[in-house]
C-alpha cells in the first residue's frame, strides 16, 4: 500500500505541509517494511516517527497559540494521545511484537482524519494571522524561536 500525497492534504502553510508530507514517507517506508518483513525498518520508523511527532506537534501548537486558535487545547490533547500511542507501539515493538500493520493503520487514519480535517481547521485561523503579520517570514521566525 503506497501512499500518494495529494494537495487536498495540504494545509496551505508551507512549513506544516513539508512536515506533514514526511508522514507519507513514513507510511511508505513502513508499508515496504511490512511487505519485506524488515523488522529493523519498522523500528527505525518508530524511532523517527516519535521524534518527528513531538517536534511537529510543538510547532503546530505554537502556531495555534500565537494565532489564538479557539480549539487549541482540544487539538493539543489529540496530539498528546497520538504521542502516547506511538510510545506504546515502541514499547510493544521492543518486546518483540509485530506492530507494523497496526501502526500503518493508525498512521493512515491519522492522515485521513487529523490532517485532512483537524489541521485544516486551525490552518484557516493561522493563515489569517500569517497574512496580517507579513507572510511566511512570521512562520519562519516562530521556527527559529522554537528550534534555533
Amino acid at each position: 500500500m503506497r501512499m500518494q500525497w495529494t494537495e487536498e492534504l495540504d494545509t496551505g502553510i508551507a512549513e506544516i505541509d513539508v512536515q506533514n508530507r514526511r508522514l507519507g514517507d513514513f507510511i511508505n517506508t513502513l508499508s515496504a517494511a511490512q511487505q519485506t518483513g524488515d523488522r529493523e525498518q519498522t523500528g527505525w520508523v518508530l524511532e523517527q516517527l516519535l521524534d518527528f511527532a513531538v517536534n511537529n506537534f510543538l510547532f503546530e501548537e505554537k502556531l495555534m497559540e500565537e494565532a489564538n486558535y479557539e480549539f487549541r487545547s482540544a487539538h493539543e490533547r489529540v496530539h498528546e494521545i497520538f504521542v502516547k500511542k506511538l510510545a506504546d507501539f515502541r514499547g510493544r515493538y521492543a518486546k518483540g511484537d509485530d506492530v507494523t500493520e497496526e501502526l500503518l493503520a493508525m498512521l493512515t487514519s491519522w492522515v485521513a482524519n487529523h490532517i485532512k480535517q483537524e489541521d485544516k481547521r486551525y490552518a484557516a485561523t493561522v493563515q489569517q494571522v500569517i497574512a496580517q503579520e507579513g507572510g511566511e517570514t512570521w512562520v519562519k521566525g516562530l521556527m527559529k524561536k522554537l528550534f534555533g
